[in-house]
């Protein structure tokens, strides 16, 4: 079984410390990491080449976890130090192991690639067998006590969701178990649809890669051959620590939300029901976080042609107002911004965001705020405002995990908030937000 590969020109792997690196024009490396199971062989189809492969174990350190800390290129794995100078090859090379690895390619005549080369042509990755994933016991357990809970609950005619954010994809990080969950979950279930409220991968790779990574989540959800709607993250530019490839706003909208403009509406006709996604972030501005003059006044025309017998959910990535997020001394927009939300507040059950990597509730606005805890293994208790929940997380058991099934009832202006994984159940109902025992 053949599996198509990703080939840069103009890069290397490090020697040193297996990461890549940018300006070699005699060589020609795989950006992406690929995992290989014992058996697998990489062969050498054109002689005028020699390749050598760097592989990382599948190792994660609790760095990447539990201290504000992002992985170089976005990789929990750990490199074999197997790479040098001496280690070019031309016959098979075939795995011992399960490994991730990457490959680094020169022309035998030390002449430059022209950046046409198309690496599938040149060299083959053959998977002896294909990959198949193995559902743990403690994820099965999980989607029978989350599926049996929301049976026993769920009322007739009210709506499920699927809700998570700040997936921050990982290479060996816990999204397949992730996805694996949302899909068991969907099976038992029949979810209405699923929503994402930004930050799909970190950010810090190459726009090629970024795309790469992005398209394997939204491939993953989308094997539940349900709706997709999400909201655009801070991350979600490709700006973060200064990367050199960050994405346009036009390109984020054709990448994250399949349309041309950052803000939307999805009607729910039948149950008089209105979800409304903001764009929150703008690299380009003094104060990144927070709410344009066109997105509010585009908020508030949404609203006011909303009937008043509808009801509304709000959903954006960063927090509606500074003091429940830290990462900004200012909200952009915050008072007009709430001012809107206070003049429409009988038709607006909730303002549900993420970025804050925690669990919030908040009913000191005049509409319900809820932050919703990351779905990426992570929890740090740094860099938190006041009134946070930080659960525990732990890589290999139930905690792993973190997102919601969001039950909407709107005859009843009831949301109930089911936790799949670390952290609590919550309720909204009749304009208050409140946890569930």
């Amino acid at each position: 079984m053949k599996i198509s590969l990703m080939g840069l020109a103009g890069m290397k792997i490090r020697a040193g410390d297996g990461l890549q690196e940018l300006g070699y024009p005699e060589m020609l490396s795989t950006p992406v990491f690929y995992l290989a199971q014992p058996g697998d062989q990489i062969r050498l189809i054109d002689l005028q080449y020699k390749f050598n492969v760097a592989t990382y174990t599948p190792k994660i350190e609790d760095r990447w976890i539990y201290t504000y800390d992002y992985a170089p290129e976005e990789s929990w794995t750990v490199y074999r130090q197997d790479l040098n100078g001496d280690t070019y090859r031309q016959d098979h090379y075939t795995f011992s192991g399960c490994v991730y690895f990457r490959i680094c390619l020169r022309k035998m005549d030390g002449t430059e690639f022209e950046g046409r080369e198309d690496i599938d042509h040149i060299l083959s990755f053959e998977r002896e067998k294909p990959y198949l994933y193995e559902m743990k016991a403690w994820l099965k357990n999980e989607i029978e006590r989350v599926s049996k809970c929301i049976m026993d609950i769920q009322e007739k005619g009210e709506l499920s969701f699927v809700l998570l954010t700040d997936t921050h994809y990982t290479v060996n990080g816990t999204w397949d178990d992730t996805s694996a969950s949302i899909q068991g979950l969907h099976r038992e279930l029949g979810f209405d649809g699923i929503i994402h409220l930004g930050d799909f991968t970190d950010g810090m790779t190459t726009r090629e890669v970024s795309r790469h990574y992005v398209e394997q989540v939204f491939n993953d959800l989308r094997k539940c051959e349900i709706p997709v709607w999400a909201a655009l993250g801070n991350h979600d530019t490709n700006y973060f620590k200064n990367n050199p490839e960050p994405f346009s706003l036009k390109e984020q909208c054709e990448l994250y939300l399949g349309r041309d403009e950052p803000r939307y509406t999805i009607d729910f006709e039948s149950q008089r029901l209105r979800f409304i996604f903001l764009d929150s972030f703008d690299p380009n501005e003094s104060l990144r976080y927070g709410y344009n003059t066109a997105c509010i006044q585009w908020l508030s025309e949404q609203l006011k042609n909303t009937p008043d017998d509808w009801r509304v959910i709000v959903f954006s990535h960063v927090a509606p107002v500074r003091r429940l997020q830290y990462w900004a001394t200012e909200i952009r927009g915050e008072e007009e911004l709430m001012a809107v939300l206070h003049d429409h507040s009988a038709k607006i059950m909730a303002f549900i965001n993420g970025h804050n990597h925690a669990d919030l509730i908040d009913n000191t606005e005049g509409v319900p705020i809820l932050s919703i805890l990351n779905s990426k293994c992570e929890a740090f208790t740094e860099y938190k405002s006041e009134g946070f929940i930080t659960p525990n997380r732990k890589i290999g058991d139930t905690s792993q995990e973190a997102f919601d099934i969001m039950l909407v009832n709107t005859d009843k202006r009831q949301i109930r908030f089911v936790r799949f994984g670390a952290g609590k159940d919550k309720i909204v109902t009749h304009g208050r937000a409140e946890w569930l025992i």
